[in-house]
């Protein structure tokens, strides 16, 4: 079995899997919220630990904030 993810990695993998379907890369990403894309795929790969910012992502993607930790 796997290593279980920390919630900030579930996170990651949330918005990771948000981009895929919202067909938006990583530069795209970057470019809307105003960031490095390096701190894009730091959240993506590493993970988001700062609730604004995941406060943010749930409300440009219309989803609830607990959905980025669930598995």
């Amino acid at each position: 079995m796997g290593e279980k993810l920390t919630p900030q990695q579930k996170a990651g993998q949330k918005l990771r899997q948000l981009l895929k379907e919202n067909n938006i890369s990583q530069e795209q990403f970057a470019k809307l919220f105003n960031i490095d894309v390096r701190t894009c795929n730091r959240y993506i790969n590493v993970g988001i630990n700062k609730i604004d910012v995941l406060q943010q992502l749930a409300d440009y993607f219309n989803i609830d904030i607990e959905e980025f930790f669930e598995d």
